[in-house]
Protein backbone atom coordinates (compact mmCIF):
# COMPACT_ATOMS: atom_id res chain seq x y z
CA UNK A 1 0.00 0.00 0.00
CA UNK A 2 2.90 2.69 1.05
CA UNK A 3 4.56 1.68 -2.21
CA UNK A 4 1.64 2.28 -4.35
CA UNK A 5 1.07 5.35 -2.55
CA UNK A 6 4.48 6.55 -3.23
CA UNK A 7 4.43 5.93 -7.35
CA UNK A 8 1.25 8.01 -7.02
CA UNK A 9 2.94 11.09 -5.66
CA UNK A 10 5.73 10.52 -7.92
CA UNK A 11 3.86 10.31 -11.17
CA UNK A 12 1.56 13.50 -9.90
CA UNK A 13 4.64 15.36 -9.00
CA UNK A 14 6.38 14.17 -12.44
CA UNK A 15 3.43 15.68 -14.32
CA UNK A 16 3.68 18.81 -12.40
CA UNK A 17 7.08 19.06 -12.92
CA UNK A 18 6.99 18.71 -17.33
CA UNK A 19 3.47 20.55 -17.35
CA UNK A 20 5.54 23.53 -15.44
CA UNK A 21 8.97 22.87 -17.78
CA UNK A 22 6.48 22.37 -20.75
CA UNK A 23 4.96 25.81 -20.02
CA UNK A 24 7.73 27.88 -19.17
CA UNK A 25 9.79 26.81 -21.87
CA UNK A 26 7.51 28.18 -24.77
CA UNK A 27 8.32 30.28 -27.39
CA UNK A 28 6.33 33.56 -27.48
CA UNK A 29 7.36 35.22 -30.15
CA UNK A 30 5.12 36.53 -32.39
CA UNK A 31 6.95 35.53 -35.58
CA UNK A 32 7.31 32.03 -34.73
CA UNK A 33 5.83 30.19 -37.38
CA UNK A 34 4.66 26.05 -37.89
CA UNK A 35 5.28 24.42 -40.95
CA UNK A 36 2.91 21.74 -43.23
CA UNK A 37 3.51 18.89 -44.70
CA UNK A 38 0.83 19.78 -46.95
CA UNK A 39 -0.35 23.49 -47.73
CA UNK A 40 -3.45 22.01 -49.79
CA UNK A 41 -5.29 18.74 -49.01
CA UNK A 42 -7.48 17.16 -51.86
CA UNK A 43 -9.85 14.55 -51.20
CA UNK A 44 -9.34 12.69 -54.80
CA UNK A 45 -11.93 9.81 -54.13
CA UNK A 46 -14.26 9.36 -56.60
CA UNK A 47 -17.60 8.76 -55.24
CA UNK A 48 -20.39 6.53 -56.11
CA UNK A 49 -22.40 6.70 -53.13
CA UNK A 50 -22.61 7.89 -49.63
CA UNK A 51 -18.90 8.72 -49.61
CA UNK A 52 -16.44 8.75 -46.47
CA UNK A 53 -12.91 9.20 -46.62
CA UNK A 54 -9.93 10.65 -44.66
CA UNK A 55 -6.33 12.54 -45.57
CA UNK A 56 -3.58 13.43 -42.86
CA UNK A 57 -0.71 15.96 -43.31
CA UNK A 58 1.48 16.97 -39.94
CA UNK A 59 2.25 20.40 -38.23
CA UNK A 60 5.56 20.67 -37.56
CA UNK A 61 7.33 23.09 -35.00
CA UNK A 62 10.87 23.89 -36.51
CA UNK A 63 11.96 26.09 -33.34
CA UNK A 64 14.15 25.57 -31.03
CA UNK A 65 11.76 25.58 -28.23
CA UNK A 66 8.17 24.16 -27.52
CA UNK A 67 5.31 26.33 -29.39
CA UNK A 68 1.69 26.32 -27.81
CA UNK A 69 -1.01 26.47 -30.91
CA UNK A 70 -3.54 28.33 -29.00
CA UNK A 71 -6.00 27.00 -31.69
CA UNK A 72 -6.56 24.70 -34.44
CA UNK A 73 -10.13 25.34 -35.62
CA UNK A 74 -12.25 24.64 -39.24
CA UNK A 75 -12.94 27.82 -40.96
CA UNK A 76 -16.70 26.93 -41.47
CA UNK A 77 -17.02 25.84 -37.73
CA UNK A 78 -20.02 23.41 -37.09
CA UNK A 79 -21.13 23.52 -40.59
CA UNK A 80 -18.09 22.32 -42.32
CA UNK A 81 -18.18 19.03 -44.31
CA UNK A 82 -14.74 18.07 -42.87
CA UNK A 83 -13.99 16.84 -39.55
CA UNK A 84 -10.46 16.92 -38.05
CA UNK A 85 -8.30 15.22 -35.37
CA UNK A 86 -5.25 17.19 -33.84
CA UNK A 87 -3.33 14.85 -31.94
CA UNK A 88 -5.82 12.41 -30.20
CA UNK A 89 -8.39 15.56 -30.11
CA UNK A 90 -11.07 15.79 -31.96
CA UNK A 91 -13.40 18.75 -32.65
CA UNK A 92 -14.23 22.08 -35.06
CA UNK A 93 -11.60 24.11 -33.06
CA UNK A 94 -9.53 22.53 -30.66
CA UNK A 95 -7.25 24.79 -28.59
CA UNK A 96 -3.97 24.48 -26.53
CA UNK A 97 -2.16 21.80 -28.86
CA UNK A 98 1.78 21.58 -27.57
CA UNK A 99 4.41 20.81 -29.84
CA UNK A 100 7.76 20.35 -28.44
CA UNK A 101 10.79 21.53 -30.21
CA UNK A 102 11.71 19.78 -33.41
CA UNK A 103 8.50 17.52 -33.35
CA UNK A 104 4.98 17.64 -35.26
CA UNK A 105 1.68 16.62 -34.80
CA UNK A 106 -0.67 14.54 -36.82
CA UNK A 107 -4.05 16.24 -38.24
CA UNK A 108 -6.08 13.49 -39.37
CA UNK A 109 -9.12 15.15 -41.83
CA UNK A 110 -12.57 13.28 -42.48
CA UNK A 111 -15.37 14.37 -45.21
CA UNK A 112 -18.20 12.60 -45.43
CA UNK A 113 -20.47 13.68 -48.86
CA UNK A 114 -23.54 12.98 -50.97
CA UNK A 115 -22.25 13.12 -54.36
CA UNK A 116 -25.50 12.50 -55.46
CA UNK A 117 -27.15 15.57 -54.09
CA UNK A 118 -27.23 18.30 -56.62
CA UNK A 119 -27.47 21.03 -54.17
CA UNK A 120 -23.79 20.46 -53.44
CA UNK A 121 -21.24 22.71 -55.57
CA UNK A 122 -18.60 20.51 -57.63
CA UNK A 123 -15.80 21.26 -55.12
CA UNK A 124 -16.20 21.58 -51.68
CA UNK A 125 -13.85 23.54 -49.83
CA UNK A 126 -12.64 25.01 -46.21
CA UNK A 127 -9.87 25.60 -43.99
CA UNK A 128 -7.81 24.81 -41.08
CA UNK A 129 -6.84 27.87 -39.09
CA UNK A 130 -3.69 27.38 -37.18
CA UNK A 131 -2.89 30.22 -34.39
CA UNK A 132 0.44 30.63 -32.57
CA UNK A 133 0.91 33.30 -30.69
CA UNK A 134 -1.64 35.59 -32.10
CA UNK A 135 -1.04 34.58 -35.87
CA UNK A 136 -2.65 32.80 -37.75
CA UNK A 137 -1.64 30.02 -40.83
CA UNK A 138 -3.52 27.91 -42.86
CA UNK A 139 -4.66 24.71 -44.68
CA UNK A 140 -6.60 24.42 -47.72
CA UNK A 141 -9.20 21.83 -47.88
CA UNK A 142 -11.20 20.24 -50.74
CA UNK A 143 -13.52 17.45 -51.88
CA UNK A 144 -15.46 16.50 -54.22
CA UNK A 145 -18.71 17.06 -54.00
CA UNK A 146 -21.08 15.52 -56.56
CA UNK A 147 -20.36 12.13 -59.79
CA UNK A 148 -18.33 14.17 -62.16
CA UNK A 149 -15.19 13.90 -64.15
CA UNK A 150 -12.63 15.39 -61.62
CA UNK A 151 -9.26 16.62 -63.89
CA UNK A 152 -6.85 16.84 -61.34
CA UNK A 153 -3.41 16.43 -60.25
CA UNK A 154 -1.32 16.99 -56.88
CA UNK A 155 1.24 18.95 -58.13
CA UNK A 156 -1.62 21.35 -60.10
CA UNK A 157 -1.05 20.05 -63.68
CA UNK A 158 -1.93 17.12 -65.09
CA UNK A 159 -0.93 16.05 -68.79
CA UNK A 160 -3.43 13.81 -70.65
CA UNK A 161 -2.80 12.39 -74.37
CA UNK A 162 -6.10 10.94 -76.61
CA UNK A 163 -8.78 11.34 -74.76
CA UNK A 164 -12.83 11.35 -74.97
CA UNK A 165 -14.60 13.77 -72.75
CA UNK A 166 -18.10 12.17 -72.52
CA UNK A 167 -21.04 13.56 -71.69
CA UNK A 168 -22.62 11.62 -69.05
CA UNK A 169 -21.20 13.49 -65.98
CA UNK A 170 -20.25 17.04 -66.05
CA UNK A 171 -16.27 17.44 -66.42
CA UNK A 172 -14.41 19.60 -63.77
CA UNK A 173 -11.27 20.87 -64.35
CA UNK A 174 -9.18 21.71 -61.20
CA UNK A 175 -6.08 23.09 -61.56
CA UNK A 176 -4.29 22.70 -65.02
CA UNK A 177 -5.06 20.45 -67.57
CA UNK A 178 -2.70 20.07 -70.38
CA UNK A 179 -3.34 18.04 -73.69
CA UNK A 180 0.09 17.09 -74.43
CA UNK A 181 1.98 17.66 -77.97
CA UNK A 182 0.66 15.51 -80.91
CA UNK A 183 -2.66 14.41 -79.10
CA UNK A 184 -6.15 14.96 -79.47
CA UNK A 185 -8.49 15.72 -76.92
CA UNK A 186 -12.35 15.16 -78.35
CA UNK A 187 -15.57 16.21 -76.44
CA UNK A 188 -18.82 15.28 -76.84
CA UNK A 189 -22.10 17.33 -78.10
CA UNK A 190 -23.70 18.70 -74.71
CA UNK A 191 -20.45 17.74 -72.40
CA UNK A 192 -20.88 20.24 -69.21
CA UNK A 193 -17.17 21.73 -68.62
CA UNK A 194 -16.83 23.31 -65.11
CA UNK A 195 -13.59 25.20 -64.13
CA UNK A 196 -12.56 25.85 -60.85
CA UNK A 197 -10.99 28.75 -59.49
CA UNK A 198 -7.76 29.33 -61.37
CA UNK A 199 -8.56 26.48 -63.82
CA UNK A 200 -7.19 25.93 -67.13
CA UNK A 201 -7.62 23.58 -70.05
CA UNK A 202 -4.07 23.85 -71.84
CA UNK A 203 -3.89 23.17 -75.55
CA UNK A 204 -0.47 22.67 -76.49
CA UNK A 205 1.11 22.05 -79.83
CA UNK A 206 -2.19 19.52 -80.00
CA UNK A 207 -5.57 19.08 -81.70
CA UNK A 208 -8.42 19.59 -79.77
CA UNK A 209 -12.12 18.67 -81.18
CA UNK A 210 -14.85 20.48 -79.55
CA UNK A 211 -18.10 19.64 -81.43
CA UNK A 212 -21.36 20.34 -80.32
CA UNK A 213 -25.08 21.02 -82.38
CA UNK A 214 -27.32 23.65 -81.97
CA UNK A 215 -29.72 21.52 -79.48
CA UNK A 216 -26.89 20.01 -77.83
CA UNK A 217 -23.94 22.72 -77.31
CA UNK A 218 -20.98 21.66 -75.07
CA UNK A 219 -20.47 24.86 -72.25
CA UNK A 220 -17.39 26.02 -70.49
CA UNK A 221 -17.84 28.13 -67.24
CA UNK A 222 -16.90 27.92 -63.39
CA UNK A 223 -17.96 25.47 -61.30
CA UNK A 224 -19.62 27.97 -58.69
CA UNK A 225 -23.60 27.22 -59.51
CA UNK A 226 -25.20 29.53 -57.31
CA UNK A 227 -27.55 31.51 -59.51
CA UNK A 228 -25.62 34.68 -58.25
CA UNK A 229 -22.75 33.47 -60.75
CA UNK A 230 -24.19 32.85 -63.33
CA UNK A 231 -23.20 35.74 -64.97
CA UNK A 232 -19.92 36.61 -62.70
CA UNK A 233 -16.69 37.01 -64.93
CA UNK A 234 -13.31 35.83 -64.03
CA UNK A 235 -13.96 32.09 -62.02
CA UNK A 236 -11.54 30.38 -63.83
CA UNK A 237 -8.76 30.68 -66.48
CA UNK A 238 -10.23 29.77 -69.92
CA UNK A 239 -9.22 27.69 -72.70
CA UNK A 240 -5.67 28.71 -74.29
CA UNK A 241 -3.88 27.31 -77.07
CA UNK A 242 -0.22 27.20 -78.19
CA UNK A 243 0.70 26.23 -81.44
CA UNK A 244 -2.32 24.14 -82.04
CA UNK A 245 -2.60 21.75 -84.72
CA UNK A 246 -5.58 22.04 -86.81
CA UNK A 247 -8.52 22.60 -84.00
CA UNK A 248 -12.03 23.19 -83.71
CA UNK A 249 -14.35 24.90 -81.42
CA UNK A 250 -18.30 24.34 -83.02
CA UNK A 251 -21.80 24.89 -81.07
CA UNK A 252 -20.17 25.77 -77.82
CA UNK A 253 -20.52 28.31 -75.40
CA UNK A 254 -17.37 29.59 -73.23
CA UNK A 255 -18.24 31.91 -70.00
CA UNK A 256 -17.06 33.81 -66.95
CA UNK A 257 -13.38 32.95 -67.60
CA UNK A 258 -10.69 35.62 -67.85
CA UNK A 259 -9.49 34.65 -71.15
CA UNK A 260 -12.23 32.93 -72.89
CA UNK A 261 -9.51 31.64 -76.09
CA UNK A 262 -6.26 32.43 -75.38
CA UNK A 263 -4.00 31.41 -78.35
CA UNK A 264 -0.11 32.28 -78.36
CA UNK A 265 2.22 30.76 -81.60
CA UNK A 266 5.37 33.31 -80.77
CA UNK A 267 6.10 32.51 -84.17
CA UNK A 268 4.99 31.85 -87.93
CA UNK A 269 1.22 31.54 -88.01
CA UNK A 270 0.56 27.22 -86.86
CA UNK A 271 -2.47 25.70 -88.26
CA UNK A 272 -5.95 26.81 -88.28
CA UNK A 273 -8.42 26.96 -85.16
CA UNK A 274 -11.43 27.23 -86.81
CA UNK A 275 -14.43 28.64 -84.17
CA UNK A 276 -18.33 27.83 -85.60
CA UNK A 277 -21.44 28.74 -84.22
CA UNK A 278 -20.05 29.36 -80.82
CA UNK A 279 -20.10 32.18 -78.27
CA UNK A 280 -16.93 33.30 -75.81
CA UNK A 281 -18.93 35.93 -73.74
CA UNK A 282 -18.75 37.69 -70.01
CA UNK A 283 -14.51 37.37 -69.91
CA UNK A 284 -12.65 39.35 -67.20
CA UNK A 285 -9.93 40.09 -69.55
CA UNK A 286 -10.79 39.17 -73.31
CA UNK A 287 -13.26 36.65 -74.66
CA UNK A 288 -10.57 36.05 -78.04
CA UNK A 289 -7.02 36.81 -77.16
CA UNK A 290 -4.75 35.79 -79.80
CA UNK A 291 -1.23 36.37 -80.57
CA UNK A 292 0.34 35.50 -84.13
CA UNK A 293 -2.64 33.18 -84.57
CA UNK A 294 -4.14 31.53 -87.94
CA UNK A 295 -7.95 31.71 -87.10
CA UNK A 296 -11.21 30.86 -89.33
CA UNK A 297 -14.52 32.27 -87.17
CA UNK A 298 -17.78 32.04 -88.84
CA UNK A 299 -21.24 32.69 -87.11
CA UNK A 300 -19.85 33.70 -84.05
CA UNK A 301 -19.83 35.99 -81.09
CA UNK A 302 -17.43 37.16 -79.09
CA UNK A 303 -18.68 39.55 -76.56
CA UNK A 304 -18.81 41.59 -72.97
CA UNK A 305 -14.68 41.62 -71.83
CA UNK A 306 -12.59 43.73 -69.20
CA UNK A 307 -10.65 44.93 -72.30
CA UNK A 308 -11.24 43.64 -75.70
CA UNK A 309 -13.74 41.18 -76.79
CA UNK A 310 -11.29 40.16 -79.94
CA UNK A 311 -7.43 41.40 -79.57
CA UNK A 312 -5.66 40.10 -82.87
CA UNK A 313 -1.76 41.11 -81.86
CA UNK A 314 1.56 40.31 -83.05
CA UNK A 315 0.45 39.41 -86.28
CA UNK A 316 -1.06 36.10 -88.51
CA UNK A 317 -3.70 35.06 -90.50
CA UNK A 318 -7.59 36.19 -89.44
CA UNK A 319 -10.91 35.09 -91.35
CA UNK A 320 -14.15 36.37 -89.92
CA UNK A 321 -17.45 35.87 -91.69
CA UNK A 322 -20.93 36.56 -89.86
CA UNK A 323 -19.59 37.17 -86.59
CA UNK A 324 -20.65 39.52 -83.62
CA UNK A 325 -17.82 41.63 -81.69
CA UNK A 326 -19.57 43.33 -79.33
CA UNK A 327 -18.64 44.64 -75.94
CA UNK A 328 -20.81 46.39 -73.13
CA UNK A 329 -18.89 45.48 -70.20
CA UNK A 330 -20.14 47.18 -67.20
CA UNK A 331 -18.14 45.25 -64.01
CA UNK A 332 -15.15 48.32 -64.18
CA UNK A 333 -14.62 51.12 -66.45
CA UNK A 334 -12.86 49.58 -70.31
CA UNK A 335 -10.65 52.10 -71.81
CA UNK A 336 -9.92 49.27 -74.60
CA UNK A 337 -11.71 48.80 -77.87
CA UNK A 338 -14.17 45.60 -78.46
CA UNK A 339 -11.35 44.95 -81.83
CA UNK A 340 -7.79 45.85 -82.11
CA UNK A 341 -5.38 44.36 -84.67
CA UNK A 342 -1.97 44.95 -84.05
CA UNK A 343 1.25 43.56 -86.13
CA UNK A 344 4.51 44.91 -83.87
CA UNK A 345 6.03 44.54 -80.62
CA UNK A 346 9.11 46.39 -78.98
CA UNK A 347 12.16 44.10 -77.38
CA UNK A 348 15.20 45.86 -76.52
CA UNK A 349 14.71 49.03 -78.17
CA UNK A 350 13.59 47.48 -81.40
CA UNK A 351 10.19 47.07 -83.43
CA UNK A 352 9.89 43.80 -84.29
CA UNK A 353 6.97 43.66 -87.29
CA UNK A 354 5.49 40.99 -88.15
CA UNK A 355 2.84 40.03 -90.87
CA UNK A 356 -0.93 40.55 -90.15
CA UNK A 357 -4.05 39.54 -92.73
CA UNK A 358 -7.59 40.19 -91.40
CA UNK A 359 -10.55 39.69 -93.38
CA UNK A 360 -13.59 40.86 -91.30
CA UNK A 361 -16.93 40.30 -93.59
CA UNK A 362 -20.22 41.01 -92.42
CA UNK A 363 -19.50 41.72 -89.15
CA UNK A 364 -21.28 43.43 -86.23
CA UNK A 365 -18.49 45.39 -84.35
CA UNK A 366 -20.25 47.83 -81.36
CA UNK A 367 -20.05 48.69 -78.04
CA UNK A 368 -20.79 50.84 -75.39
CA UNK A 369 -17.55 53.07 -75.65
CA UNK A 370 -17.19 55.95 -78.10
CA UNK A 371 -14.09 53.93 -80.32
CA UNK A 372 -14.65 50.06 -80.37
CA UNK A 373 -11.70 49.61 -83.52
CA UNK A 374 -8.51 50.72 -82.80
CA UNK A 375 -5.74 49.27 -85.80
CA UNK A 376 -2.52 49.53 -84.26
CA UNK A 377 -0.33 48.96 -86.95
CA UNK A 378 3.13 49.77 -88.02
CA UNK A 379 3.33 50.96 -91.11
CA UNK A 380 5.69 49.16 -93.55
CA UNK A 381 4.72 48.25 -96.46
CA UNK A 382 2.39 44.84 -97.10
CA UNK A 383 2.85 44.07 -93.46
CA UNK A 384 -0.49 45.23 -92.22
CA UNK A 385 -3.47 43.78 -94.75
CA UNK A 386 -6.85 44.21 -93.17
CA UNK A 387 -10.16 44.20 -94.83
CA UNK A 388 -13.57 45.67 -93.50
CA UNK A 389 -16.65 44.00 -95.49
CA UNK A 390 -19.78 45.00 -95.50
CA UNK A 391 -20.18 45.53 -91.43
CA UNK A 392 -21.57 47.92 -88.88
CA UNK A 393 -18.83 49.10 -86.68
CA UNK A 394 -18.29 51.96 -84.30
CA UNK A 395 -14.99 53.75 -84.87
CA UNK A 396 -13.21 57.11 -85.18
CA UNK A 397 -10.25 55.33 -87.06
CA UNK A 398 -9.64 56.75 -90.47
CA UNK A 399 -12.12 55.57 -93.20
CA UNK A 400 -10.15 54.16 -96.28
CA UNK A 401 -10.42 51.56 -99.11
CA UNK A 402 -10.21 48.99 -96.31
CA UNK A 403 -13.43 49.81 -95.22
CA UNK A 404 -15.95 48.27 -97.77
CA UNK A 405 -19.80 49.06 -97.68
CA UNK A 406 -21.40 48.41 -94.28
CA UNK A 407 -22.87 51.16 -91.80
CA UNK A 408 -20.12 53.74 -90.17
CA UNK A 409 -21.02 54.90 -86.82
CA UNK A 410 -24.75 52.96 -86.99
CA UNK A 411 -26.80 51.27 -83.56
CA UNK A 412 -27.14 47.64 -84.70
CA UNK A 413 -30.33 47.73 -82.77
CA UNK A 414 -29.69 44.23 -80.51
CA UNK A 415 -32.74 43.03 -78.63
CA UNK A 416 -31.91 44.13 -75.05
CA UNK A 417 -29.04 44.50 -73.27
CA UNK A 418 -27.82 40.92 -72.36
CA UNK A 419 -29.12 39.02 -75.74
CA UNK A 420 -27.07 40.06 -79.48
CA UNK A 421 -30.12 39.19 -81.20
CA UNK A 422 -31.50 41.36 -83.44
CA UNK A 423 -34.84 44.03 -83.64
CA UNK A 424 -36.78 43.72 -86.45
CA UNK A 425 -35.87 47.20 -87.59
CA UNK A 426 -32.11 46.34 -87.00
CA UNK A 427 -30.33 48.13 -89.91
CA UNK A 428 -28.25 44.38 -90.43
CA UNK A 429 -31.33 42.79 -91.45
CA UNK A 430 -31.09 41.56 -95.10
CA UNK A 431 -27.52 43.74 -96.00
CA UNK A 432 -25.42 41.04 -95.48
CA UNK A 433 -22.65 40.12 -98.95
CA UNK A 434 -23.96 36.87 -100.16
CA UNK A 435 -21.09 36.78 -102.64
CA UNK A 436 -20.26 33.28 -103.45
CA UNK A 437 -18.04 31.96 -100.64
CA UNK A 438 -19.46 34.70 -97.56
CA UNK A 439 -23.09 33.28 -97.82
CA UNK A 440 -23.84 31.00 -94.73
CA UNK A 441 -27.65 29.10 -94.72
CA UNK A 442 -27.63 28.50 -91.21
CA UNK A 443 -27.12 31.15 -88.39
CA UNK A 444 -25.40 30.53 -84.67
CA UNK A 445 -28.92 28.86 -83.58
CA UNK A 446 -29.35 26.19 -86.88
CA UNK A 447 -31.71 29.24 -88.23
CA UNK A 448 -32.02 29.39 -91.51
CA UNK A 449 -30.67 32.60 -93.53
CA UNK A 450 -32.66 34.67 -95.28
CA UNK A 451 -30.82 35.84 -99.31
CA UNK A 452 -29.57 38.74 -98.39
CA UNK A 453 -28.99 37.73 -94.94
CA UNK A 454 -28.34 39.38 -91.63
CA UNK A 455 -25.11 41.18 -90.84
CA UNK A 456 -23.75 39.35 -87.88
CA UNK A 457 -24.54 36.00 -86.17
CA UNK A 458 -27.80 35.73 -85.47
CA UNK A 459 -30.54 35.64 -88.16
CA UNK A 460 -33.66 35.60 -86.27
CA UNK A 461 -36.31 34.71 -88.91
Amino acid sequence: MRFTYFFLLLSISILIGLTNCRKENFLTDSGAKVEFSKDTVVFDTVFVSIGSTYERFTIKNPQNKALNLSSVRLANGTRSSFRMNVDGLSGVNIKDIEIPAKDSVFVFVEVTIDPNNQNNPFVIEDDIIVTVNGNEQSVHLAAWGQNAYFHYEADGFLIICNETWLNDKPHVLYGITALDSACTLDIQPGTQIYGHSGAMLYIYKSTLNVNGDPNNRVVFQGDRREASFNDVPGQWFGVRFFAPQNSLINNTLIKNATAGIYIDTFAAPSQTLTINNSQSINNSFASLFAQGANIRAENSQFGKAGTNSVALRLGGNYYFNHCTIDNYWTSSTRNSPALVINNYFESGGTTIVRSITAFINNTIIYGNNDNEIVLDTFPTPGQANYLFNTCIYKTDEPINSNFAGGFLNTDPKFKNSSSRELQSNSPARNNADNSPGLYLSLDIQGNMRSNPAAIGCFENP
